[in-house]
């Protein structure tokens, strides 16, 4: 019903500034953050849930629970 719907919205904001996106097929891990700097976020997948983000200008995950399956971490700095 609409609570779950509102509790969903919120994801609509990490999405938005993170630019966090998995792809389970070809084991990629997007990361396009609509901000300049260092920052750190939540991200979610379907086994995996931790901290996302850039530190030093360098791309990172760190899972909390569970393990993500990926190849790499495309990074698309903000310019």
């Amino acid at each position: 019903g609409h609570w779950y719907a509102r509790a969903m919205a919120s994801y609509a904001l990490l999405f938005g500034l993170s630019g966090a996106r998995y792809d389970a097929v070809d084991k990629v891990l997007y990361l396009e953050p609509s901000i300049k700097g260092d920052f750190r976020c939540f991200f979610a997948a379907q086994s995996s849930y931790g901290t996302v983000g850039v530190r030093k200008g360098k791309p990172f995950y760190e899972p909390a629970h569970g393990t993500l399956d990926f190849r790499e971490i495309r990074y698309t700095p903000q310019h």
